[in-house]
């Protein structure tokens, strides 16, 4: 069947452009219709590194010309394209965005096919009123489970409390007692009655509409639905007042060491905090005057509290080294690293250069890497430790750092006068901080006031001679990092790897990072490898997403590989980099 007119067009709509980070008008090129809306439905929820679900949001997100073809399945009236692009933004925790790509293709009111996506983002950002707006005016039916559970949950908001309950026999009745907790605290809901926490003690389904029925409830949220792995159902408990904040600071930690949120997500926590400077300082004097997961959250407010560049680096520091005595930078690391961008990388600052690099390596802060590396490759020359830290990093600031002259992707480079490195090969246009005589940091808190124009990243150029040196060092430090895979990693990417390289890396299974890890699905691992042959862009990140996810917690350098040399093939240079950078990151830590 041929789709009609208003299907093509709601497919074509996005809010992202090749300008701001979509991925091109013909990034379907090649593809047809039911093999995108079947990979689009195959997308996974998590993936092992933030890079890959910001591939898949801006996808989703992307305006392009549609996919060809349609076939026996095709609908000539609406677009599965459109709404499986909405539910997959639900699905990876973005509801925001889910809400602002159907705003895109019907600004008045929201299609049936897809209100069942946008009920569910309302639904995950706590708004039960627009939610329910939208299921009022869904002319689809309430026959699938999904329509009924929620028709009764927007009865009780609207006051409806005995139609509700009838409404609640009517599902017993028809489908038994499939879902006896959210029956049960609706039951309770319904006629105003308070919860007993006995009532919530038995496992329920952790799902999207259980989530909101506790809302309306206004009940704590109990310890099996915060044990979640859905990165939609976790973002949305984060910013949910029926949490305390103490459990919210250990859900927000535990999420962010397993990949479902990023560290914005966790400082959005702290902030929430409301802590003042003198409950700050005193817990960091006595940290066991403090629940864990609070001291971990005072770490970083004490960093962003000051508002003066020595005292901000002074306090990223003693956050760093606490952290590190207590088996958790990694989350401290991630989580201050952008608190890096007030602090300038130049001499004044070098002690805390190869810190800080580290710091925007595991945050994802690649710029930022680039420029404080800058600075410890500066004073190698004559500080042994920074010459030690300089080839301890090196395989990562290589990958990240390898263009000479390409900025990131989305942004604009500027002529060659502007962008003309020095002989340093740092930027030339980079402005002295804009401080006051005191060297306090301006109340933006932006690295806006550092930079005159948008720089390219500075080089990190090819040196056999530094990779000999962190294979030795690497070597000697058996557990720090997979040799292996560093190899592999930046071969695929296209470096020199000598043979002589490859003899200093172990080839038995047990002495790698990555043993024992899941190997993706066959089929996966062909779709990508074809779609990567055929040059078809949105297709190659659809398949490689998905095996991605397949991977496990710890991806198989193999597979890493696969997906690097696929997205490098069709253009997606930076997102390549970024993927290996964070699967190589990860090993070391």
């Amino acid at each position: 069947m041929v789709r009609g007119l208003d299907a093509v067009t709601e497919d074509a709509v996005g809010v992202l452009d090749a300008s701001n980070g979509g991925l091109g008008d013909d990034m379907w090129a090649g593809t047809d219709l039911n093999t995108a809306v079947r990979l689009l439905t195959t997308l996974p929820s998590r993936y092992p590194v933030g890079e890959a679900r910001d591939l898949t949001r801006r996808l989703l997100l992307s305006s392009a010309t549609p996919p060809d073809g349609g076939g026996p399945v095709a609908d000539s009236g609406t677009s599965r394209l459109l709404a499986a692009r909405v539910a997959g933004l639900v699905a990876i925790g973005a509801p925001g965005d889910a809400i602002e790509l159907a705003r895109a293709a019907n600004s008045r009111q929201v299609p049936d096919h897809l209100a069942q996506s946008i009920v569910s983002a309302n639904f995950l950002r706590s708004d039960l009123a627009t939610g329910c707006d939208v299921l009022d005016q869904y002319k689809g039916g309430y026959v699938e489970p999904f329509w009924q559970k929620a028709l009764i949950l927007c009865q009780i908001v609207g006051g409806k409390g005995a139609e509700a309950s009838l409404g609640l026999d009517l599902l017993r009745e028809e489908r038994g007692d499939t879902d006896g907790v959210f029956q049960n605290i609706a039951y309770a809901t319904a006629v105003g009655a308070q919860l007993a926490t006995q009532q919530l003690e038995t496992p329920g389904t952790a799902d999207i509409l259980t989530f909101a029925m506790l809302t309306v409830a206004k009940a704590a949220l109990p310890d099996w639905m915060l044990a979640s792995n859905d990165p939609a159902l976790v973002r949305a408990m984060l910013a949910s007042p029926q949490v305390e904040p103490a459990r919210k600071l250990a859900l927000a930690h535990r999420a962010l060491r397993r990949g479902l949120v990023d560290a914005g997500d966790v400082v959005a926590v702290y902030d929430g905090l409301g802590a003042n400077e003198e409950a700050i300082a005193a817990a960091l004097l006595d940290p066991d005057s403090v629940d864990h997961d609070v001291w971990l959250a005072y770490l970083y407010l004490a960093a962003r509290n000051q508002s003066v560049a020595i005292a901000r680096s002074e306090a990223l520091w003693e956050a760093w080294t606490l952290a590190e005595a207590a088996e958790v930078d990694d989350i401290v690391l991630a989580t201050t690293a952008a608190l890096l961008g007030d602090v300038p990388a130049t001499s004044s600052f070098g002690w805390l250069a190869a810190a800080a690099t580290r710091a925007a390596l595991i945050a994802g802060e690649d710029d930022l890497a680039i420029e404080w590396y800058q600075l410890v490759v500066r004073q190698a020359r004559s500080v042994a430790d920074m010459a030690r830290a300089t080839a301890l990093m090196w395989p990562e600031m290589r990958i990240i750092g390898r263009n000479l002259s390409a900025a990131p992707q989305g942004e604009p480079v500027g002529t060659e006068a502007q962008t003309a490195a020095s002989p340093t090969g740092l930027p030339t246009r980079i402005a002295a901080p804009t401080t006051d005589p005191t060297g306090r940091i301006p109340a933006t808190g932006t690295r806006a006031q550092l930079v005159v124009t948008q720089p390219p990243r500075a080089p990190v150029p090819w040196s056999p001679t530094r990779l000999a040196r962190w294979i030795d060092l690497a070597g000697n430090n058996a557990g720090t990092a997979d040799i292996g895979m560093a190899l592999y990693l930046l071969q695929i990417l296209g470096d020199p790897v000598s043979e002589e390289n490859w003899r200093s890396a172990p080839v038995n299974a047990e002495d790698s990072t990555q043993a024992g890890a899941p190997i993706p699905s066959a089929a996966a691992l062909a779709g990508l490898a074809r779609a990567a042959i055929a040059k078809r862009r949105a297709e190659v990140a659809l398949y490689a997403m998905i095996v991605l996810g397949q991977a496990g917690e710890t991806p198989h350098a193999g597979v890493v590989a696969n997906v690097v040399r696929s997205l490098q093939s069709v253009g997606l240079e930076t997102d390549a980099q970024a993927i290996a950078r964070a699967a190589l990151v990860a090993g070391v830590q």
